[in-house]
């Protein structure tokens, strides 16, 4: 038993290690419990010294004793622990991670150490993450590649199930920790995102104690409200959050087609929502973890806008309406045992539900103001996900190491539409569209890791995941009544190694080679064939008959530190077989005219390559100053029936700030993305930056930040087009840029640092969510 030497209380949590007599190595380890208890089993015979630690007292190390065939337990008295000659105070920590790290099998950018993302959304944060681009819609881009996986905590959410752009508009910045970016990911990784993983890390609580925080922003575009709450005491502990938002935009648009079609219009946008969760984690004792979380979410979207239209010789005016209002709810409970220090095995049970509901009112009146039609689509989307996983990891004696696991993931999505049309002088009609989908994912993996030498590292890895999907159709056809029926069932598996190797060279440089194959699994927003029309001269439709991509990576990496900088290299290239594309298409005549209608359907083009460069770094030429720019460039190819497309397009970023006396920091984070190539087309160049200034208060429990994006433009550009051999078309969009905000966060109650070791296992395919 541990306890103080002076109160003789009991000392929780200390350290005790067990050592090598001869050599003085530790060969197994352990904490005490809240009476100050330790104990070891399955100690091999030899002998043996304690070595006791705990932050605030002398460490003690007791005599040597021995274990044999005759004398197979030792039982030792009380321990008492010297508190350390140097009384520990209160520490002001001056330094702090940079905003980007490289941490070898992924980028990481610490969000919450950038001031301007004070009263932000994750769509606005995910704008400053290197390698990843976001368009005016929201819609993301991992490297130029739209395909990829978003997680949060390492776990697949439900907020992020249907529409993405949006989900991540409703995710507050104040709850993000990190986010990481994995452009190769192993095997241990779910192999679905052809361009790689994004994952979400939102901040949570290992200290002892209580403590919170609330923090308000207000600004021209919207206002935000957070609360966070933490409590620990000794084996449990829980995480609570509570965020509000509310955010405007404006946007203005343009689209011509030739001499053809000719579109103005003018929106504007409200978004309302909030976000809470709470996680809970009780430690019964050093070798077993339980947690349990629940996040749950809603949001209210509402869009108004006038669209001027002229096709040929006709001019008509629409007015249009979207609401669109979303709930849903995460729950998990995971479990983790720890047979010895080196060997773990952890469970995972997950459910994720969420229920969309999208209406989306279309009117058409003449110029004269005479009413024509009206469309009105009413759709309901429900969509649940069930996943269960068994992670099972061993570290051998020469610091190898094994990993395998099972995993399961079963997802139900529904899209149940009701189109109400209306027209001047004829009857009223309506179609149906349900479209039922159900997609269930069966995996397992293997890897190993080990040194080769002082200075190899290598990671081999296999994945085998087998996929079954079923869809039906219960539609109304184009000029019929009846419902008609239809289904498809598709089953395919995919074997998926990876490879890494790493060289470190004099301990600060490491050059590294990877090798995976990735998977991208067509949803039921592209595999719904219901011709869904906006207005009459474009539509989109679904394609039942996709292929998944499969994507083979390949990257040569080099990362290096001196003195107060460091430096990330990295030579990629990526090839994609059954790449999709949304691809546009002359389809007819609007009756009546010789104006062509123009469908939009996700295919299977053929191939997709594409070959980079990407360059980070940071360092800080002054003490209180640092900078961190980031450099993406890529060349581009499309091949494929018809397709022939290439270019080469780049992003650059640059955050930068500077520390001031007395608690005041400035910042500056901007970003520059060029034109890019798609199959058919091209989307325009784009950029925003943001100034932010920072000052503590109230002995530093406080923050008051200010920040402005974009002081010198009102709207920032962002344009597409369309070229094929029938036709030809280019849309530009304006959206609000020009962002002032102040924030004030409050910090409150006291937190302990606690020396209780946490046993966890790295669920690399779902990643960990704690670091």
């Amino acid at each position: 038993m541990v306890q103080d030497s002076s109160s003789s209380k009991a000392v929780q949590f200390a350290t005790v290690s067990l050592l090598n007599a001869a050599t003085g190595k530790p060969v197994n380890g352990t904490i005490t419990d809240e009476t100050g208890a330790f104990s070891f089993s399955g100690v091999g015979f030899g002998t043996y010294k304690l070595a006791i630690s705990f932050l605030g007292y002398d460490t003690k190390t007791l005599p040597a004793f021995t274990l044999s065939q005759e004398n197979k337990t030792v039982k030792i008295g009380t321990i008492r622990l010297a508190n350390s000659a140097t009384k520990l105070q209160e520490v002001t920590v001056v330094a702090q991670k940079p905003l980007i790290e490289d941490k070898g099998d992924k980028l990481v950018y610490n969000a919450e150490h950038d001031l301007t993302n004070e009263g932000t959304s994750a769509s606005d944060v995910l704008r400053k993450v290197p390698s990843v681009t976001v368009d005016a819609d929201g819609n993301v881009q991992l490297r130029g590649s739209s395909n990829l996986l978003v997680l949060m905590n390492g776990k697949p959410s439900s907020i992020l199930a249907n529409n993405l752009a949006e989900a991540l508009k409703q995710i507050p910045a104040d709850i993000i920790k990190s986010i990481e970016v994995i452009t190769s990911p192993s095997a241990k990784y779910d192999a679905e995102g052809s361009a790689g993983i994004i994952n979400i890390i939102t901040k949570k609580n290992t200290l002892q104690g209580l403590n919170g925080k609330v923090s308000v922003t207000g600004s021209n575009r919207g206002r935000y409200a957070n609360g966070s709450l933490n409590a620990r005491k000794g084996k449990v502990g829980v995480t609570t959050n509570l965020s509000f938002y509310s955010n405007n935009n404006r946007r203005v648009s343009y689209t011509a087609r030739e001499n053809v079609l000719r579109q103005e219009g003018d929106g504007h946008e409200l978004n309302d929502g909030a976000y809470g969760k709470v996680n809970l984690d009780f430690d019964p004792d050093t070798l077993n973890t339980f947690t349990l979380g629940l996040a749950v979410f809603g949001s209210d979207y509402r869009a108004t806008r006038r669209q001027f239209t002229q096709l040929g010789t006709s001019l008509t005016n629409y007015d249009m309406v979207n609401n669109w209002n979303n709930i849903g709810l995460d729950a998990n409970f995971g479990y983790t045992h720890t047979f010895k220090p080196k060997q773990e095995l952890s469970v995972l049970a997950q459910r994720n539900q969420g229920r969309g509901h999208d209406n989306y009112d279309n009117a058409q009146f003449s110029a004269e103001g005479g009413f024509m039609n009206r469309l009105i689509n009413d759709n309901k989307a429900p969509n649940q996900t069930q996943t269960y996983q068994l992670d099972y990891t061993q570290t051998f004696a020469n610091d190898s190491k094994l990993e395998v696991g099972l995993k399961t993931i079963l997802r139900e999505a529904s899209s149940n539409a009701l189109y109400h049309i209306h027209r001047a002088g004829k009857a009223d009609s309506l179609a149906v569209s349900n479209f039922d989908f159900d997609q269930d994912v069966y995996a397992a993996y293997l890897m190993y890791g080990f040194k080769l030498g002082k200075h190899y590292q290598f990671n081999l890895g296999s994945r085998y995941e087998r996929t079954h999907t079923a869809g039906l159709f219960l539609n109304t056809m184009k000029g019929k009544t009846e419902l008609q029926q239809s289904t498809f069932r598709t089953n395919y598996q995919n074997f998926i190694p990876s490879f890494t190797v790493s060289r470190a060279f004099k301990e600060i440089h490491t050059v590294r080679a990877s090798y995976t194959q990735r998977i991208q699994r067509p949803q039921i927003w592209s595999l719904n064939p219901f011709e869904q029309m906006d207005e009459s001269t474009n539509y989109y439709k679904g394609n039942p008959e996709l292929d998944p991509e499969l994507t083979h990576a390949v990257e040569l990496g080099y990362s290096t530190y001196f003195k107060t900088s460091s430096l990330n290299a990295a030579v990629f290239y990526r090839q994609t077989d059954n790449a999709v594309q949304q691809l546009s298409q002359e389809m007819g005549l609007v009756p009546g005219t010789n104006i062509p209608v123009i469908r939009t359907m996700p295919v299977n083009i053929g191939e997709n390559k594409v070959y980079g460069v990407s360059l980070s770094g940071s360092t800080k030429p002054l003490p209180k100053w640092s900078i961190s720019p980031n450099l993406i460039l890529s060349h581009v190819q499309y091949a494929g029936p018809g397709i022939s497309s290439a270019g080469t397009q780049y992003s650059l970023s640059l955050n930068t700030s500077y520390d001031f006396a007395k608690g005041l920091t400035t910042q500056f984070n901007g970003n520059y993305n060029s034109a890019a190539r798609t199959a058919q087309g091209s989307f325009g160049s784009n950029y925003f930056y943001t100034f932010a200034l920072r000052k503590k208060l109230m002995n530093d429990k406080a923050m008051l930040t200010a920040s402005v994006s974009n002081p010198f433009a009102r709207n920032i550009r962002f344009s597409s087009s369309i070229n094929t051999d029938a036709f030809s078309q280019e849309t530009v969009h304006y959206a609000r840029a020009r962002r002032v905000s102040l924030s004030f966060s409050y910090s409150f109650g006291k937190m302990e640092a606690s020396q209780r070791q946490k046993k966890t296992i790295q669920n690399d395919d779902a990643l960990s969510g704690g670091k």
